[in-house]
């Protein structure tokens, strides 16, 4: 664990609190934001030293290098964590590969690229894959996006900056526009990665990795090169106005119309060695379902098209769904187009079928394909606590590949399936606890019943470690001398997973996160860490947030304590703010003050992104030494704004856009470095758009 002693308040506040029967006058002494994921088994903690008036903080160590903080600081708000969560699953050397990537880009690809970092798997990312190949993923999106009619990419700025699309629809006669949610923008149309295969420049003759020229990467050669004496998309999606018109099983339907016709047209469906690379698949336009698949998947991405790959490995069988509003089934073979029944129309009874993110987590869409019954899981350890990651392999026979269908449990040691009816089903459970059964399947289900429930309880031979926390007695408040709020939210919780198709990792976040709090003496907080059992007060069990207001009873060292000691495989995201007051109509001797740093109050950039120039304002709290620098995303200082002796009040500047040399800079994100008494307590970001 490494400490770190923060003494800068970003608010002054002072209220009356009612204590004892007494009137008190409080005053903010100290205060400390929290931002931080904490992994399985650890946790992080705010020390009040006894006789001292300020917050340490402990924190899990996060072994980002300079170059990746610099790139999660330029990703936007509703990415930071997932790509911090990224980087600390490489080592430096890829840390700094990526990392480069981001800084470096160029305004409007720099949230794609972002994303795709934070959500491949490591064993991806750290694989022979040539990183300049997310550049031109991203490129060759907006390149696209210039000449569709249906479909067009809008980017929304400010700090939280992120892009979708906007695309037409024919529904019931009538031109609709709709915009695509973000999630699915990024996951079913950035995302390089469609299945199994690795993104990259691809040789197409042998289906190798292979730098350019003779490598390729599909998104280009799909839409606008003349190979193999086949059309380009470009040519099929010249006359689309519209995503599809509601038409089921017709290829007069728009650009998935189109899309399907040019599958038929270059595609022959015969048996041929499979192979997983879409540029391998172009050159040999021959294969089955699986070929189809991914050559539909990518021949869509690059058409802006949101498509994913649908598995079947019950029926040894594969197909693509698109996003309307709702995921839709669609197979060019036939065609069949918003048609899910056909399968079991043929005659199959489909047991699972699922789909596949580009980071390797997969979800079940049964459902959609059979009449389901409901199988609810349930694996503790052995005292009868939840397992969190253990993994669910389900089969039912015969079955190709290694099984039907598989998930993962949540926080509560829990997973639901829907699987298809009229089939018998064994399962196995696997987690760092152990595996049950130990070898072979488990029958679970035997001719299962459409509509009915199904229970499978499993207990594991290991244990997780748990809080033994006992409800403190509060004690006689003797004098009442500090008080501590705390607001905290666990927003989101990370659960990890290896897919069984290709062993990546993936990282699926779930809204809410789940904590343990409490807060102790150091008699007990010995006791915690020592694994022995111990009283707190305020204990919170599971919680995804509160707001704790709670005066110290004696005059002790006291510790706040945020726990993920008892999870298996489950990071959590926290965020909070505690806040250290001291009671003023109690008589604390002087020696026991420090004289505080000015505390600032940074208001609202304004305007943010900006053109020619923005204003800077903000509040100091009293006399200090004050220094605010602007620096490029590269981390080189372009301008010191401010750099002086300043009294306490508000104080705005203006910045040019020019460097000290008094040049104008070029478009692109900056950072604002606040320093106080030498000391950097804050860190903004701002968008430069010319």
């Amino acid at each position: 664990m490494r400490k770190i002693k923060i003494l800068i308040c970003f608010l002054t506040l002072c209220f009356p609190l009612i204590c004892s029967g007494l009137s008190a006058e409080w005053e903010l002494i100290d205060s400390i934001s929290i931002s931080k994921l904490i992994p399985a088994g650890e946790k992080c903690f705010i020390a009040i030293a006894d006789n001292f008036n300020y917050l340490e903080l402990a924190l899990p160590t996060d072994k980002l290098t300079e170059k990746a903080e610099t790139a999660v600081t330029i990703a936007p708000n509703w990415l930071q964590m997932d790509l911090r969560d990224s980087f600390l699953k490489l080592d430096e050397n890829f840390q700094n590969i990526y990392a480069d990537i981001i800084i470096n880009a160029e305004y409007p690809y720099i949230d794609e690229i972002c994303f795709v970092v934070a959500h491949t798997a490591p064993q991806t990312l750290c694989s022979s894959m040539n990183p300049q190949v997310l550049i031109e993923n991203v490129e060759y999106l907006y390149k696209v996006d210039d000449y569709l009619q249906y479909a067009d990419i809008i980017d929304y700025q400010g700090e939280d900056y992120y892009s979708t699309t906007k695309y037409k629809i024919l529904e019931q006669g009538i031109i609709k526009e709709i915009e695509l949610p973000r999630e699915i923008y990024y996951w079913y149309i950035v995302h390089p990665k469609l299945h199994k295969e690795t993104p990259d420049y691809i040789d197409p003759d042998s289906g190798d990795p292979a730098e350019p020229p003779k490598g390729v990467f599909w998104r280009e050669l799909f839409f606008y090169q003349n190979e193999f004496s086949v059309l380009p998309l470009q040519v099929y999606l010249d006359t689309c106005n519209v995503l599809w018109k509601n038409e089921q099983n017709t290829t007069d339907n728009g650009a998935i119309g189109a899309i399907t016709q040019w599958i038929n047209d270059v595609m022959t469906f015969e048996s041929h060695p499979h192979h997983d690379q879409p540029m391998r698949i172009y050159q040999l336009l021959i294969g089955t379902c699986s070929a189809y698949s991914y050559l539909t998947a990518a021949a869509a991405r690059t058409s802006l098209i949101p498509t994913i790959v649908n598995v079947m490995y019950s029926d040894n069988h594969k197909i693509n769904e698109f996003w309307d509003r709702r995921w839709i089934a669609w197979e060019p073979v036939g065609p069949h187009i918003d048609s899910p029944g056909t399968y079991e129309n043929w005659g199959w009874n489909v047991a699972a079928a699922f789909n596949w993110r580009g980071d390797s987590y997969i979800w079940d869409t049964t459902e959609k394909y059979s009449e389901v019954c409901t199988l609810n899981v349930n694996v503790t350890d052995n005292n009868g606590n939840p397992v969190d990651g253990a993994r669910i392999k389900i089969d039912s026979s015969p079955c190709v590949s290694w099984g039907a269908t598989a998930g993962w449990t949540d926080h509560a040691g829990q997973k639901q399936f829907l699987l298809g009816d009229s089939r018998t089903y064994t399962a196995q459970v696997t987690s760092t606890l152990g595996d049950y059964p130990q070898s072979e399947m488990d029958t679970v289900i035997t001719n299962s019943a459409a509509d009915s429930y199904y229970n499978w309880n499993v207990i594991l031979p290991g244990a997780l470690k748990k809080l033994d926390i006992l409800q403190d007695t509060l004690p006689v408040i003797e004098t009442g001398e500090y008080r501590i709020i705390v607001k905290y939210e666990v927003p989101h919780e990370i659960l990890y997973g290896e897919n069984l198709d290709d062993d990546n990792r993936f990282s699926k976040s779930n809204s809410p996160g789940h904590i343990d709090f409490f807060i102790c003496n150091e008699e007990n907080y010995k006791k915690y860490i020592w694994d022995k059992n111990f009283k707190a007060f305020e204990i919170h069990h599971t919680s995804s947030g509160d707001s704790i207001n709670y005066i110290l009873p004696a005059p002790d060292a006291w510790f706040v304590v945020f726990s993920n000691e008892d999870k298996a495989v489950i990071t959590q995201e926290l965020r909070g703010n505690i806040k250290l007051y001291r009671n003023l109509s109690v008589d604390i001797a002087e020696d026991k003050r420090i004289k505080l740093f000015p505390m600032l109050d940074l208001y609202p950039e304004y305007p943010n992104p900006f053109t020619s120039e923005i204003k800077i304002t903000f509040y100091i709290s009293n006399s200090g030494d004050v220094e605010l620098d602007i620096n490029n995303i590269s981390g080189q200082k372009v301008k010191t704004i401010i750099q002086k002796e300043l009294k306490e009040g508000n104080y705005s500047f203006i910045w040019n856009c020019k460097n000290d040399n008094d040049r104008s800079v070029n478009s692109g994100i900056y950072l604002f470095y606040f320093k106080i008494n030498g000391e950097i307590i804050l860190t903004k970001k701002c968008l430069l758009m010319k």
